[in-house]
């Protein structure tokens, strides 16, 4: 699914702020595009539509005490008026989208051919409506306010199975929305649940906080909306609308909410020269206890701690005992050696790297595995060849965790017992099989591979993926390369117990 036309989307919610007028309605459009270009926003207005000879039933049209329906009849704008709004919302160059309530809505939408349709909370389980606006394959937002996860989960389940492009809104359906009922938390709920698709916020409370949208935006939402209107001196908005000047201020909130929140390098943490420099500044430099002749072993007996940090010299938390002295250091000089990466090392930090991906994939181990580290060219190799596999069963079936590092390849090799099917969790996956091409695999797919068949995998950003198969057993595996297949497999093998 295509989620890109949602990122970063702010939406203007005009619903029956045009009051009925066309010239009123693209006076709001215009105010919108100014605030659009100024901030170089990816903006849409979102219009209402409904067929209200058929929306409301006939014996209520006349009725002043039933709620909403004396607005939307004194508010009132036909198919043609809509069409001229939709072309001032695309001259002024934002994306045009509707909120339909009826069928007749949906046939207009397609009609204009609207950028978005969007579902409010009101209609998100009308499953008459979701079918035709699904079939429209039109992307969808659709709004959560006032339904349970229960709710949310079939809304879910049916837009996913019908692989419609869609995402939703955390929504608080109340106008004005308080301050204590927002729930902002629930971003993150629907984030880790709904994992494929973007949540946003659709916000009702007091159009001068701007805190909420900085907090959406942290939470990670990746659309907001807000109800915009433009008052006259005989228009007067209502508690839950922002006029241009608030709307502007609430734009500007969020940019700088996602400039402060924006990672600025690719799937890792960026760490600036001057956040180096800045720490460097108050680190501990490792010093000379007493007079050490070159060629001795150090411990933590000849050495102390203190800052600075001097140039070349070896930091506190790199000294490790067994070090070797390459010079003759006085007393208090400081030590210059530099930490050697070692067979041990290496697999420390792949344990860790691969403890810190188990964690972000949620996915709890418990107590009784073992850990097996391949290594087909050497531990000094490992993060370019090899993968981490995590032994949870070996019985008539076998279950395994196979972790891949970052850049990591695990090189082609068969089995002749062996049939096995593995499943992403985590990550990206590409499976070469002689054959077959190869595969790149998301979380979620799957793939088996037959006694016999060679296959190789690797991962750009990592990956982690389950194996259920028949029985393991030693000696099962061979591989093209007869380097591997002629090295001793103390060699090319690590086993850990725990980690």
């Amino acid at each position: 699914m295509n989620n890109s036309i949602f990122d970063n989307l702010f939406i203007f919610e005009m619903a029956n702020s045009h009051q009925g007028s066309v010239e009123h309605g693209k006076d709001i459009i215009r105010a919108m595009g100014r605030i659009a270009r100024k901030n170089n926003i990816k903006a849409a207005v979102k219009l209402q539509y409904r067929d209200l000879d058929t929306f409301i039933h006939k014996d209520f049209k006349d009725r002043t005490d039933v709620k909403h329906i004396p607005r939307f009849m004194g508010t009132k704008l036909n198919y043609e008026q809509f069409s001229e709004l939709v072309s001032c919302i695309r001259e002024e160059g934002m994306l045009a989208m509707s909120t339909p309530f009826d069928e007749t809505g949906v046939d207009w939408c397609m009609d204009q051919g609207l950028d978005i349709i969007k579902v409010a909370s009101c209609s998100s389980l009308d499953w008459p409506l979701l079918a035709k606006i699904e079939k429209t394959r039109k992307p969808i937002i659709i709004s959560t306010g006032g339904k349970t996860l229960a709710d949310i989960d079939k809304i879910y389940n049916y837009f996913s199975h019908r692989k419609a492009n869609f995402a939703f809104l955390h929504c608080v359906a109340e106008y004005p929305a308080p301050a204590d009922s927002l729930q902002l938390d629930f971003i993150t709920r629907m984030q880790k649940r709904y994992r494929d698709i973007p949540i946003g916020y659709s916000g009702h409370e007091d159009p001068n906080d701007n805190t909420v949208a900085m907090l959406a935006i942290a939470k990670g939402a990746k659309i907001l909306e807000r109800h915009v209107g433009l008052p006259t001196e005989t228009i007067k908005l209502n508690a839950y609308s922002m006029n241009p000047e608030q709307a502007e201020k609430w734009v500007e909130a969020a940019v700088t909410a996602r400039t402060m929140c924006v990672m600025k390098k690719e799937n890792t943490k960026y760490i600036s020269q001057d956040e180096l420099d800045s720490l460097h500044s108050l680190m501990r430099g490792t010093y000379a206890k007493r007079d050490i002749k070159a060629g001795e072993v150090l411990t933590e007996n000849d050495v102390y701690y203190a800052m600075p940090l001097q140039e070349k010299q070896l930091f506190s938390g790199d000294f490790k005992e067994g070090m070797v002295a390459s010079v003759d250091y006085k007393a208090d000089d400081k030590i210059v050696e530099q930490p050697k990466l070692t067979g041990v090392g290496i697999v420390r930090n792949a344990v860790h790297d691969a403890k810190g991906m188990l964690y972000e994939a949620g996915i709890a181990l418990g107590t009784e595995f073992e850990v097996e580290l391949s290594h087909h060219y050497g531990v000094k190799h490992f993060r370019q060849t090899g993968a981490i596999i995590i032994n949870i069963i070996n019985r008539e079936y076998c279950k395994k965790y196979i972790i891949v590092l970052p850049g990591q390849f695990h090189p082609s090799h068969a089995h002749r017992v062996k049939e096995e099917t593995f499943q992403v969790l985590y990550g990206d996956l590409d499976v070469q099989i002689d054959g077959q091409g190869e595969k790149h695999l998301h979380p979620g797919d799957m793939q088996t591979v037959l006694r016999g068949e060679y296959h190789s995998f690797s991962s750009k950003t990592g990956a982690i993926f389950e194996e259920v198969s028949t029985q393991h057993m030693k000696s099962d595996s061979y591989y093209k390369d007869p380097q591997i297949n002629s090295a001793d497999p103390m060699e090319r093998k690590t086993y850990l117990k725990k980690w």
